[in-house]
């Protein structure tokens, strides 16, 4: 693949030792944008194939488009209807009243070509192919996608598909798709702003790590699916996504690339700009390899040394869906650690016992604590309480305790690189009392908190904990693999 602007991509040697950065402005055209600003901020759309029908596929963008509040033109293509949906419509792009940046083609698979062929000529930078009918299922259709193929190097358009559920822009209110997680309306939710991408193959799936994500307080900025990938690709997007915008982190749901070794290109990539990459594979096994060839057309296989490379490039991996959320919002609220050493502080002692299996299980030590730590944390407890890590405070402190000073005496002690706090935020309120004791934590330099819940929160409770950008956790396993993301990789014994 080229890159976003058409140019010769380097090797691998020649990318290592390249400036990272901007591509400077001399190198386009005076005044004209980058392709990558104008997918992710267009200034004007045609929706070809929008359809009157509100809540039909073909339908649905120009309701959420107007829901979102973007403030650039749109322009509905039907040749059927002279309106859609209250709006003016045309019946060629070719008749629009001025070229567009960005097209939506929602058309037959078999009126695609002829569609993209004319919004070439008429000007067109970008075409977002949501249109499924190319190769994936039974194979019906590959024609299709080999005549598309064609086109791209004809043109200096660029195409975003086919069979791809398009994309969301938060920065510029810009939802160029039909998901219904976009639709804050009828899922009674809102996908939270931030600094993490997600870029994915799979439309749904890329759509629903945001609104999962977004549960547990992790905000986003641009969400791109990619389908069957005729032409821009997950890779070629986010290595532009992560030199040219204030993206984070990027979250890459694949299910099979065709140059492996571009991956490797795309950590050292975010290495150098000090960001972070999460890779979940889809089709580890015989089957979902199947499954991934069916419905993208993608080679499972090729990303068989996947494990390996995440090792050697610091790549942070995720293997299934609840995974990736415990993962993610580890790596966007949670420091880098200085070591693997754990320190729980638990309002119920099976809980603590639970997280030190679980953070045994994923790699990190719970040590025991020093005599003189022992002491100190013995003061904030019963006596029928434990302070050898993990520490337990007992039920008695939830109703009548602050955990702030327990909290401060084990994270300022040298002894551990994280500290738990394992309670139950069942009841309403729970946190108002320690809300401003935590934040000041919080402004201090100690090590990270995080806190894992072992009962079902309260609202009032989450909104404190997001308000404080704190990660939290309804399981043992969650925490435990949240803090192996962000833990250093454990020490190679000697010889």
């Amino acid at each position: 693949m080229t890159s976003l602007d058409r140019v010769v991509e380097p090797g691998l040697d020649e990318l290592a030792e390249a400036p990272v950065g901007p591509v400077p402005s001399g190198e386009r055209a005076a005044g004209e944008r980058s392709l990558l600003d104008v997918l992710l901020h267009p200034e004007s759309l045609a929706i070809i194939g929008a359809s009157d029908n509100p809540v039909s596929l073909g339908g649905r963008p120009l309701g959420l488009l107007a829901a979102a509040g973007y403030a650039g033109r749109v322009y509905p293509v039907n040749p059927t209807r002279t309106t859609v949906q209250g709006h003016p419509a045309y019946p060629s792009v070719r008749e629009l009243p001025e070229p567009v940046e960005v097209a939506m083609v929602m058309v037959k698979a078999k009126l695609v070509p002829a569609v993209l062929r004319d919004c070439a000529a008429a000007g067109v930078r970008v075409a977002i192919v949501l249109s499924s009918g190319f190769g994936e299922g039974t194979g019906h259709g590959a024609e299709l996608r080999d005549e598309i193929a064609a086109i791209v190097p004809t043109t200096s358009m660029r195409i975003l598909g086919p069979n791809c559920e398009g994309l969301a822009s938060l920065p510029a209110s810009a939802p160029l798709t039909f998901s219904p997680v976009l639709d804050a309306a009828r899922t009674g939710q809102v996908v939270l702003p931030g600094r993490v991408a997600v870029l994915s193959h799979s439309g749904g799936l890329g759509f629903a790590v945001a609104q999962w994500g977004s549960r547990a307080g992790i905000g986003f900025n641009y969400l791109i699916s990619t389908g069957n990938e005729g032409d821009l690709d997950v890779l070629e997007l986010a290595d532009r996504l992560l030199v040219e915008t204030d993206t984070a982190l990027a979250v890459l749901v694949l299910e099979g690339v065709a140059e492996p070794e571009r991956l490797t290109a795309l950590a050292r990539q975010a290495r150098q700009l000090g960001k972070r990459l999460l890779v979940a594979r889809l089709g580890r096994s015989d089957a979902g390899a199947r499954g991934s060839l069916a419905h993208t057309r993608h080679d499972a296989t090729s990303l068989d040394g996947l494990t390996a490379l995440c090792a050697t490039e610091g790549i942070v991996q995720a293997g299934g869906e609840r995974e990736l959320i415990d993962v993610l919002q580890a790596l966007d609220k949670v420091p880098t650690l200085a070591g693997r050493r754990i320190g729980i502080l638990a309002t119920s002692g099976g809980a603590g016992v639970w997280l030190a299996d679980a953070c045994r299980d994923a790699g990190l030590a719970v040590p025991e604590l020093s005599p003189e730590l022992q002491q100190r944390l013995a003061g904030f407890m019963p006596e029928y309480g434990s302070p050898v890590n993990p520490v337990d405070l007992t039920a008695q402190f939830i109703a009548t305790g602050s955990f702030a000073p327990a909290i401060e005496a084990l994270a300022g002690s040298g002894e551990v690189d994280a500290v738990v706090l394992a309670t139950s935020l069942a009841s309403a309120g729970r946190l108002e009392q320690d809300r401003e004791a935590l934040a000041e934590l919080l402004r201090r330099d100690l090590p990270p908190l995080v806190v894992y819940t072992y009962t079902h929160p309260a609202e009032s409770c989450v909104r404190i904990l997001e308000g404080l950008g704190l990660a939290w956790y309804t399981s043992s396993t969650g925490v435990a693999r949240g803090l192996a993301a962000v833990a250093p990789a454990p020490a190679t014994p000697a010889g």
